[in-house]
Order: C-alpha cells, then structure tokens, then sequence
C-alpha cells in the first residue's frame, strides 16, 4: 500500500501530537516538518526536517499538509494565497481521524503516545443536514460549549438566550467544541447544536440566519463563516476576558517556568491574537460588546484601538429570579462559596487560608462555611482543609444548577467570592440581587459593581485581609444588614433587565 505524505505545519506540541497519530496509522507517512521561525528551518524535530514554506511544493510535491496550530486559519490563508501548499492541499486531522473504523480508532487510541490532547480520537465525522429557510431567526455561538445538562459551561449566555425567546425573538445556539462531532439537543427549550469548527462551516453554509451573536469570538468562528460564504451576516460580538486581553493579565494561571522559560512563546501568542482582533475590530458588520469599562479599557490598550463599533453592557443578572426576603442580623454566621477551581483566577486557595485564619479566632466556632466548586485545582485548594476536619466547614465536590444556588442563597448571610482577574463576577451580582453581603478582592473590575456601601473589598491576593472582612461583619450585624440591603438595590440599577437585556434586544433587531 503506498501512504501518503504529510508535512506538519507547526513544531510546537501540537505537531509533535499529529507525529504521534501519523505514527499509528500505516496509510500516512509524516515527510517534515515546516513552520514561518526561520531559526528553525534546517534543523531537525522528531527525526524529521524542519523546511520553509517556500520549499514544500519542491521537496515535497505530492504531500498533503496538516496544519498543526492554533492559528489555523491564518497559516492557510498564507499557504494558499501564497500558492506554497503541494499538490495535496491541506488535510484537516479531524477528518482524518474520521474516516477510521471503529476498529482503527480502537487500536489509534492504544498505540498513540501523546503529552497533550488536542485531537479527539473518537471523532466521528457526521454529515450536517441543510435546513431551509423558517424566518427570521438568530444564531448564539459559544466557544467551548453551550450548557447541557451535563455542563454548565457559558451559562451566562444561556440566561440571555431565554429572555431573548421570552422577547419573541427566536434563537437557536451553536457550541464549538474543538474536535467534537456533530450532535443536536435541547436544553430547557432552546435548540442546540454542536461540533467541531468543520461542523459549523458545514451548519452555517446550510442554514440562514439573521445575525450571529458570539460568545468567546476566536479565529475558528470567524474561518467557519468566511469558509460557510456568510460574512455578508451582522454580528455581534460579547467580549468576556481572556479573548480580548494579553496572557499576563492572568499571569498567575502560569507556573514560574512557563513565565521564564516560555515568555517568547506567550508573547508570541498574544501578537497573533492582537493582530486578528485589530483586523475583526475595523469590521463594519460586526458590534462588540464589553461587559465592564475595565475590561473595555485594558482591550484598548493590549489592542492599541477599539473597535469601530462598540459599546459597554454589563451581564444581565435575574433579579426575579433571585429576590429573596431581606436578611437578617443571624444570617451573617452562615457564610457561602460557590466557585469554580477551574484555574487560579477563582482564587479558593484565599478562601481556604482565610478560613484557616480564622479558624485561630474566637468567632470561628459561631460561624458555618458551605463550600461548593469543582475542577482540577479542588484537591490543592482545599488540602488543608479536607484534612483538618473542621465540623462547621462544609466541602461539596460538584456544580450548582440556578434552583440550586438559589436556595443556598436563602438559607446563607454572607457570600465568599475572592477573585484575580474577572470580567464582572457574574455569581457574586446574583448574590447580591439576592441580597446577599459579599465579600470580594480588589481585582480587575470589581469596584465597578460594588463598593464598601453594599459589599465588602479586601486587598489583592491577602486572605488575611479576607478573614478580617468575615470576622467584620460578624462583629458588626448592623453592617452587615447595611450592606445586604444596599447590594439588592444596587445590583438592580446597574444589571437589571432594562440596563442589559433591553439595550442587547435593541441592537439585536437593530438594521
């Protein structure tokens, strides 16, 4: 059987990933390596070359390239305009792994050895069926996922799909999962769907919409569009974070390591992500919108511009939904955190050394915590706290579903929500429209949903300063009041319905 030829565009981790697959399966041969950092061509990876650009239709006429990147669409773009891609063209490794039996994948998944998982070895590649056109309806499209009932990933813009329906406006959602096939659900009356970024240029080539409102925009989006004929389609664009800001905003996601020894390729990739925001950003099709000031602020200054078209809307928080009876002087004992441990920006491990502190201090023994979060930093962030056993330090392992935090909220005073980098807080807004005292850092955006009349403000990344917050309140029951009642009304001025909802409504049905 003659294989076929593969040169693998990118010598980072992702292409020694597509070596380890090409390895396993007996009907390709991996040929070179090629990537745009001339220090590296001539040189080896992996016992394979490392050739320019330029050099592949010569070396290699017949082969196929596999784009092994993150920036997928760009190096494309440049391959083909550039009229450097061999005669093959360009193979995408989801479908490779596609057409393989059930048999195939069986044995790929046993032979492969790999550090790092981008490539879903279980693909299946299914066909996305056309719809015809049924009036004027909206596509939402999030990266990394809708909700289902098994996540609860991008819920936030969830809750604005159901007012959107709740309006009259009919929208059905899109998850982009890097690698996933192709499935439909529903999830509490809307229509969803899911995939990979090849299954959402197939969905948006077979079915109009009237606009396309994203969450989390990334290149992937925006190549399925142009790729699906469709970037005559308005768009509206929510900017959350870390989309639109530079790697050392979050630099304690990283280790000491990957800040010192990594800083190129950090830096690196934050140039490839300002130069694809400043092109989308010049886009007269497309409308963003920032959730804070702060976050609108720090954009501009990573990006050097703002969009043409923008604006500030802050996170629609349910105020209905969450109006609970006002709290009273005894709630302030009974202390709630309900967070992700998901990275380290959630910051648990203050809450867990504050409530050691305190643990120290003569309050501790009237004061309850129930803790509740998932994700893979659990087990470091609550150790100590798992092992000392304290018996009024409640420690849940799992998510909460709204219904869920809303009775939490009932039954607690204060609410537990330290933060290094955010967008807003959503969970911390729903706190207080319940009525809630909160407690956060002085991180990010913070001051801008809150201030000492209607939460409670500690120093960056101090639990210290964390514990005399709680043990503040517990001494003082009239603040505490004080505070739970002015963040009900303040979160309802600045998140509710009119302020959020209504102004997105607007600019949805805006021509």
């Amino acid at each position: 059987m003659d294989r076929k030829k593969v040169i693998i565009f990118g010598t980072a981790k992702r292409g020694s990933e597509v070596l380890a697959i090409l390895s396993q399966l007996p009907q390709y041969e991996a040929a070179a390596f090629s990537c745009n950092d001339e220090a590296l061509w001539g040189m080896e990876k992996e016992g394979l070359g490392i050739i320019a650009p330029a050099d592949m239709r010569r070396l290699h006429p017949g082969a196929a390239v596999v784009i092994a990147s993150a920036s997928y669409m760009e190096i494309e773009t440049q391959l083909t305009d550039g009229q450097l891609l061999p005669d093959a063209g360009c193979l995408r490794m989801e479908r490779l792994i596609g057409e393989l039996s059930d048999e195939e994948k069986a044995a790929l998944r046993a032979g492969v050895q790999r550090e790092t998982c981008f490539y879903n070895l279980d693909y299946k590649e299914v066909r996305v069926p056309p719809e015809p056109d049924t009036g004027e309806r909206y596509l939402v499209i999030c990266t990394g996922g809708y909700p289902s009932a098994a996540s609860h990933r991008c819920m936030f813009a969830h809750e604005r799909v159901l007012q959107y329906q709740r309006a009259g406006l009919k929208v059905e959602a899109f998850g982009l999962i890097e690698g996933a096939s192709f499935e439909e659900y529903e999830y509490q009356g809307v229509r969803v769907f899911q995939g990979g970024v090849l299954e959402l240029e197939e969905f948006l080539g077979g079915r109009n919409y009237r606009k396309y409102l994203v969450h989390f925009v990334c290149p992937d989006i925006l190549y399925a569009v142009g790729r699906a004929g469709k970037t005559d389609v308005p768009m509206i664009v929510w900017c959350h974070g870390y989309e639109v800001l530079p790697w050392y905003r979050c630099w304690f996601n990283y280790t000491k390591d990957e800040r010192e020894n990594g800083a190129a390729a950090l830096y690196k990739r934050d140039d490839e992500k300002r130069r694809f925001l400043r092109d989308i950003f010049e886009r007269n099709q497309i409308h963003f919108i920032f959730v804070s000031a702060w976050e609108m602020d720090r954009s501009k200054k990573f990006v050097g511009t703002l969009p043409k078209n923008c604006c500030i809307i802050h996170n629609f928080i349910d105020h209905e939904f969450f109006a609970l009876p006002e709290k009273k002087a005894e709630d302030r004992s009974r202390i709630l955190s309900v967070k992700s441990h998901g990275t380290r920006m959630y910051a648990n491990d203050l809450t867990a050394k504050a409530i050691l502190e305190l643990s120290k201090r003569e309050c501790f023994a009237d004061l309850t915590f129930e803790l509740y979060g998932d994700g893979v930093l659990f087990e470091e962030n609550f150790k100590e706290l798992l092992e000392r056993g304290f018996s009024n330090v409640h420690i849940y392992k799992r998510y909460l579903n709204h219904e869920e935090m809303r009775e939490l909220f009932r039954e607690n005073g204060m609410f537990l929500s330290p933060t290094r980098m955010d967008s807003h807080q959503v969970s911390i807004s729903e706190a207080m429209s319940a009525g809630m005292a909160v407690i956060t850092s002085n991180a990010g955006p913070m001051r801008e949903f809150l201030d000492e009349d209607c939460g409670s403000i500690f120093e960056f990344d101090n639990p210290w300063m964390m514990a005399e917050e709680i043990e503040y309140l517990y001494d003082h029951p009239e603040v505490f009041v004080q505070k739970a009642r002015s963040a009900r009304k303040r979160i309802l001025e600045q998140c509710g319905e009119e302020e959020t909802i209504g102004r997105e409504i607007h600019l949805i049905l805006k021509e």
